[in-house]
């Protein structure tokens, strides 16, 4: 029987924030929500095989949704151990990814309230489409 391939062409059309925190993710979720006012809660983790023929991989998430509006709202662990989610960005502890109708402005806004609260160290946008693993964002 002959073996076929599906190729599937994944759209990075969300806007990408890394994060450098040292803070558990929990205390991180709770003040992104207030600076933001917005309701992440955490959900299932994402569990994911990084390397083949290995165990799959957990990453805590916290997720929004809001349906009617097509807007997600997720903030992911990048790192499990010694297991990173995507490792050409292992200098991020977290990624904050923004799907919805939200302006390049709200997008402005949302970076210098996540840089503003005290204990994050660094918080910088990513253009998804330069990462090789961007696939591991896709959930």
């Amino acid at each position: 029987m002959p073996k076929f391939r599906l190729d599937i062409e994944y759209e990075y059309d969300f806007f990408l924030l890394g994060i450098s925190c040292h803070e558990k993710a929990y205390r991180l979720c709770w003040a992104i929500n207030r600076a933001l006012e917005i309701n992440l809660e955490q959900i299932e983790p994402m569990s994911i095989e990084l390397k083949k023929n290995q165990s799959p991989v957990l990453f805590t998430v916290f997720r929004e949704e809001d349906p009617e509006n097509d807007i997600a709202l997720t903030l992911i662990v990048n790192k499990n151990g010694n297991q990173v989610l995507i490792p050409e960005q292992d200098q991020a502890d977290y990624f904050f990814i923004v799907r919805g109708p939200f302006t390049a402005n709200d997008h402005s806004r949302m970076l210098r309230e996540i840089k503003n609260i005290p204990f994050v160290l660094m918080s910088f946008p990513i253009d998804p489409e330069t990462l090789r693993s961007r696939q591991n964002l896709v959930f």
